[in-house]
């Protein structure tokens, strides 16, 4: 369904399957439109990828497409090394990550926090070593909820006072927190701000990651008043009713009558 002059559109599939669905609104009247989505078996494609290639260049393959998921084989003399890819640096990805919300990256790193820090691989894992740097951090998990790492989980939940409390540590005690902020999208310029917080008082004034579902609309990250005062600031709403612009009005007006008066 095509509407508005923002993408809101999703698309949905189950891990390992061959299908999805496509729900929401892209813009109107483009030539064209390009949907972003995660694969849901990504050893599978790269697998059928590969192999449609070598028999398009006429070279016969003894065995059909399949993972280490589906044979079972785990050992890199069965496996062999085809190709190596060099990851762009971590400041990079994140870049990208808050810039457009990319959930794909955000559950990979959960299980690369784990792998690195943890014991294994896992979202579990990552899970419970983010929470671990929080409590040290001294951010209270009272009402923080972690149930996945993109946050479409609804058995998420997270405060207002703790995300701006991680906010506040990040700008005081965070050694990255240069390459932090510069993740996050330049109102009314990157990213999810592209269309949203141009007012003269928010341009090369804040940076924020905006976070949204059915009903639920959030903002958090910097600005600076009038008078100086570096603000942290997050503004989560739930199950709000009428139009999602009606209430994004409502949060540019709250955030920029404190840059003017504070």
């Amino acid at each position: 369904m095509a509407g508005g002059s923002g993408d809101n559109g999703y698309v949905y599939s189950s891990p390992y399957s061959d299908n999805g669905w496509i729900t929401g609104t892209i813009p109107a009247w483009q030539d064209d439109f390009v949907l972003k989505a995660s694969m849901a078996d990504p050893p599978m494609f790269i697998s059928r990828l590969v192999s449609d290639r070598l028999k398009a260049d006429g070279i016969k393959t003894r065995l059909e497409p399949s993972t280490t998921r589906l044979t079972g084989h785990s050992n890199m003399e069965v496996r062999g090394i085809i190709s190596e890819n060099v990851s762009p640096p971590l400041a990079e990805i994140i870049k990208v990550l808050n810039h457009e919300s990319v959930n794909m990256f955000a559950e990979t790193l959960v299980k690369e926090i784990g792998r690195n820090f943890g014991k294994s691989g896992s979202s579990s894992e990552g899970l419970n070593i983010i929470r671990e740097f929080l409590q040290n951090a001294g951010i209270s998990l009272s009402g923080i909820f972690i149930e996945d790492g993109s946050g479409l989980s609804p058995g998420n939940a997270i405060s207002a006072e703790g995300l701006t409390d991680f906010l506040i540590y990040m700008k005081t005690s965070s050694r990255n927190f240069s390459e932090y902020f510069e993740s996050l999208p330049e109102a009314g310029r990157e990213g999810t701000l592209k269309y949203y917080f141009r007012d003269d008082a928010f341009i090369s004034n804040l940076r924020a990651k905006s976070g949204s579902m059915n009903r639920v609309r959030c903002y958090a990250g910097y600005f600076r008043t009038v008078s100086g005062k570096d603000m942290a600031f997050a503004i989560l709403v739930n199950n709000y009713a009428g139009p999602a612009t009606a209430l994004i009005h409502l949060i540019e007006q709250v955030l920029k009558d404190v840059i003017l008066r504070s």
